[in-house]
């Protein structure tokens, strides 16, 4: 296959303090075979020598685009979210999400693509492989079957792990201009998979794990595994953070749900915006949907019920 008949890519690839590690991301990234790739750069006002290492990277090679230097987000979601709007994408081109301290297997992309192909998704995603320094390594499994509002609570595996189509990208730039609480979502991944879903699009979660998802101090997320991942998801459950996370979502959904889908978002957005006994009990008898892996969907339902969640 020739060049101009390989499918192309754009990665957008946000940047902060991440000097340890982008140089083996990057180049995994530019290495990946069957498609033509381009990474475009978001950098967060970063000070550990990340930025004059992308001046460099760009300078030696034209796939690598960094975009303007503009006041710190002081966010990961946000430097994502400035990626979403400020990117114009060539026709035909695809784009994908980049964390800068992952390592992606070779052909991340061409599976993804041949994934998108075959299923008719808008967007791919997946699970991954966590690593560690010390050796450490732990499958995160993602691809427990969809459910009808697991969008609104979880997202479909880290966002390193995205592909999206063109339209796609179009309907969450749309989305994060208009809805004024949209920027307000924690983690671009959730949002953008409740953009996708909330639209009635395919998203496909594969089974392959096709990145390594690096586990360090500075993590925004990481595997969130063991006890202190344990204590930590509980925090945000007590503080409801998670539940409001929640709501972001479903306005988000909303912008984009078709004709016939949008009363039923609308009653869920309620349940979860309001109080009282009859929401929550109501709220509960939706924990099924609104989670994948039947153990969450039973800890939902407890955490619903209790006033918990």
């Amino acid at each position: 296959m020739t060049s101009a008949q390989r499918p192309r890519v754009a990665v957008l690839l946000a940047t902060y303090n991440g000097m340890p590690y982008v140089p083996e991301q990057v180049e995994s990234i530019l290495a990946q075979d069957g498609v033509d790739v381009r990474i475009v750069v978001s950098d967060d006002g970063s000070r550990d020598g990340t930025w004059e290492w992308l001046l460099e990277c760009a300078e030696r090679d034209p796939r690598v685009q960094l975009l303007p230097r503009i006041a710190p987000s002081g966010a990961s979601a946000r430097n994502f979210y400035r990626l979403v709007r400020d990117v114009e994408l060539e026709p035909g081109e695809f784009a994908a999400f980049a964390d800068q301290d992952d390592v992606w297997l070779p052909h991340k992309l061409r599976a993804q693509l041949e994934l998108m192909a075959s299923t008719g998704a808008d967007a791919v995603s997946g699970n991954v492989t966590a690593f560690w320094a010390d050796g450490r390594e732990h499958l995160l499994k993602k691809d427990y079957p969809q459910r009808r509002y697991d969008y609104l609570t979880q997202s479909p595996g880290p966002g390193c792990t995205f592909l999206m189509t063109p339209r796609l990208v179009a309907l969450s730039r749309d989305v994060l201009e208009s809805v004024p609480t949209a920027q307000d979502a924690t983690f671009h991944d959730s949002l953008i998979y409740a953009i996708g879903r909330a639209a009635g699009w395919v998203w496909h979660i594969g089974s392959e794990p096709l990145v390594r998802y690096r586990q360090h101090d500075a993590n925004v997320m990481g595997a969130n595994a063991g006890a202190a991942g344990a204590t930590a998801r509980f925090r945000m459950l007590a503080n409801r953070w998670h539940r409001q996370q929640a709501v972001i979502h479903a306005q988000a959904g909303l912008h984009v749900a078709p004709e016939g889908t949008r009363a039923e978002l609308e009653h869920m957005l309620d349940l979860l915006d309001g109080g009282g006994w009859r929401r929550r009990m109501e709220l509960a008898g939706h924990a099924r949907q609104l989670r994948r892996r039947p153990r969450d969907q039973a800890i939902m339902w407890a955490l619903i019920v209790s006033g918990v969640w």
